[in-house]
């Protein structure tokens, strides 16, 4: 037997049935079925990713995105608290404008040791110490006190944890999903 057609016998040719049987209109179909599907895919996206810009602040958008006016923030060295109704009290936290124009967006909640039990902490302003901010609840027999950057001063083996912010258009958008816990400070055990 050769390689050639007239070389096959005919019960090894191909049938009719052996070609495409799908309809060519039902193939533009599902390319356009799936066409749809992806543009409506690429408006949701966009639209999640643009939702920030388009609502009014205070507002909370999808994705876990905290939206807030940038002039309500205050002047540096200032902290705003962004709680109930905008938040719930889980995410409350402080907006800090330092000193050199950065915002920063610290938890409202501390708690001596990570994923412990808290209590909320309080804003002390122009304190003479340099501490800003004052939780009830330490760890070592003292009260903790915290700078505008939510580093620990005295009393705190940690600082306070802190959201992702950014800046643009006027607006402050804080992701509220990426909590960065502070890391907790020990002692190092004595060189010998």
């Amino acid at each position: 037997m050769g390689t050639r057609i007239e070389d096959q016998p005919p019960e090894h040719w191909a049938g009719p049935e052996s070609l495409d049987p799908t309809p060519v209109w039902k193939q533009f179909l599902l390319i356009g079925i799936f066409l749809l599907l992806g543009l409506v895919l690429v408006g949701v996206v966009a639209i999640s990713a643009l939702a920030p810009l388009m609502v009014t602040p205070p507002a909370v958008v999808v994705g876990e995105r905290l939206v807030y006016p940038e002039f309500e923030v205050g002047p540096s060295g200032g902290a705003r608290l962004v709680g109930s109704p905008v938040v719930d009290e889980a995410q409350s936290l402080y907006l800090v404008r330092l000193g050199s124009g950065e915002i920063v967006a610290l938890s409202a909640h501390w708690a001596p040791h990570a994923g412990d039990v808290g209590c909320m902490i309080d804003w002390m302003p122009a304190a003479s110490t340099g501490a800003a901010f004052v939780a009830p609840c330490g760890d070592r027999n003292a009260i903790p006190t915290f700078d505008t950057e939510g580093k620990a001063l005295s009393g705190a083996s940690r600082g306070l944890d802190r959201y992702l912010v950014s800046v643009t258009n006027g607006r402050v958008i804080v992701n509220l999903s990426r909590l960065i816990v502070s890391p907790e400070r020990t002692s190092a055990p004595r060189s010998p």
